[in-house]
């Protein structure tokens, strides 16, 4: 993922002004899906960054049954102002832009390669005393729930079955599934056409890596980072990261289960 070149980096600050939290804090979640909070800066591409500016098309594409109920209630989620960029081409800002770059459920989905190169380009868009906040599966929480529902067969609980075949599928489904998610929730003949064009490999939804707190915190430093961090889903340096919801759902919960949630400093 090359930085984008001086032209495009200067067309892409005037289209796209940037926004700050009330408290004056210019914030990015990249990659973010339809996960976004309305203060951000939220950047992505995909289907969804797309439809969240065309309401009209969204609506159309669900009322002839090509967007199911669950995608069209994604698109809705997102905020409309949302950037669509290939990060592939950088981010779209200058240095030193932001307090805050954060990504969810992303890097696992990058070639090892891929990913310090990503983290670069975010240290190189947060501001000195910023930080990046990086959230993605926990391998070590993974195995443990493995290990756990192993014993579980050892002891002969009842349970065993379900928790060892749940605790697999958490492992191993993101890196082999070969039909896209989005795809096996469609039913008739969009479903049927979907399957011929749309893969898991094609829409990005493979695990391409698994890292833990150790894993994590050496590649941040690696990329130039200092003094990565583990974090719970409700804890950050920011002292009111609770209040925007992307980690949490409204009863306080985590938003994805099994995950690793760190953060380190420029």
């Amino acid at each position: 993922m090359p930085n984008a070149d001086a032209s495009t980096m200067n067309a892409a600050n005037g289209r796209f002004p940037l926004k700050r939290t009330d408290d004056g804090k210019a914030m990015l979640n990249i990659a973010c899906g339809a996960r976004t909070h309305r203060a951000w800066n939220n950047m992505d591409f995909s289907p969804y960054t797309r439809l969240a500016s065309r309401p009209r098309t969204a609506r159309f594409l669900h009322r002839v049954g090509v967007l199911s109920d669950v995608r069209y209630g994604r698109v809705q989620q997102v905020d409309p102002d949302v950037i669509n960029w290939d990060l592939r081409n950088g981010i779209p800002f200058p240095d030193d832009t932001f307090d805050v770059v954060y990504h969810s459920h992303f890097l696992e989905h990058l070639e090892r390669g891929v990913a310090p190169i990503v983290l670069r380009e975010c240290l190189r868009a947060v501001r000195p005393g910023g930080f990046v906040r990086v959230v993605l599966p926990d391998l070590q929480a993974l195995v443990k729930q493995y290990t756990d529902a192993f014993s579980a067969y050892e002891r002969g609980s009842a349970d065993a079955k379900q928790l060892h075949d749940a605790a697999l599928y958490e492992l191993f489904d993101q890196m082999v599934r070969t039909e896209s998610d989005g795809t096996a929730q469609q039913t008739g003949w969009v479903r049927r056409i979907e399957r011929k064009f749309r893969t898991a490999a094609s829409t990005g939804e493979l695990h391409k890596w698994m890292y833990d707190r150790y894993s994590l915190a050496a590649l941040l430093k690696e990329t130039g980072f200092r003094d990565p961090a583990a974090r719970d889903h409700d804890t950050s340096a920011y002292p009111r990261w609770r209040e925007f919801g992307l980690d949490t759902e409204p009863d306080g919960t985590p938003y994805k289960k099994h995950s690793l949630y760190m953060e380190a400093f420029k």
